[in-house]
């Protein structure tokens, strides 16, 4: 996409450059990218072709999602909360011409504001870092016993004994790590 996006620009003058073409020309410098990295979700979708240039930037920042779709004559801004029903989302969506003085950094700060003072936003970083937690634990649930069957098997290897482990020990390898595995899967998958 980047190659075309090249040719396209370059196919025409500079100083006839129309908003869109600017914001192309960010978007090959890396520019955007830049501007967005203080959000999560970042993504940028640019459509060059015969018939249609556009250029959409997605990016969240908490629970609180933001789409900027930029056109030749226009752009689209929306914003939104996760759990919007699509009906809500279509009158979230709101049209603005190019000002004479279009700056992107100026419109993404706008935007921050929005964000920021959004009423639906809620702070998720404590959801997720108890989501990683939860995940941890289940995973060194199920990775401790399969390091220690793995350690018990090298001993046996290594010094040509068998040792013999009663169900005490089932319990303790098998069954106990199960249950903690799934209780913490379970736990880590219900947070949202």
């Amino acid at each position: 996409m980047k190659r075309k996006i090249k040719n396209y620009l370059n196919s025409i003058e500079k100083s006839q450059y129309t908003n869109l073409d600017r914001l192309f020309e960010l978007y090959l410098s890396g520019e955007i990218k830049k501007a967005l990295s203080k959000y999560s979700g970042v993504s940028i979708h640019p459509i060059v072709n015969k018939s249609n240039r556009t250029i959409q930037l997605e990016y969240n920042y908490n629970n609180i999602y933001c789409t900027v779709e930029f056109f030749e004559d226009k752009y689209s801004v929306t914003v939104y909360y996760a759990g919007v029903s699509i009906e809500d989302l279509d009158k979230l969506s709101i049209d603005y011409d190019y000002q004479d003085n279009f700056n992107l950094e100026e419109l993404i700060n706008e935007i921050d504001e929005i964000i920021i003072n959004h009423p639906q936003l809620k702070d998720t970083t404590l959801i997720l870092k108890k989501k990683k937690i939860y995940s941890l634990i289940a995973s060194i649930s199920l990775w401790l016993p399969i390091t220690m069957f793995g350690g018990i098997s090298l001993y046996s290897i290594i010094t040509d004994s068998v040792v013999q482990l009663n169900y005490l020990w089932g319990i303790f390898l098998i069954v106990i790590p199960i249950i903690i595995w799934f209780i913490f899967d379970v736990k880590s998958n219900r947070i949202k």
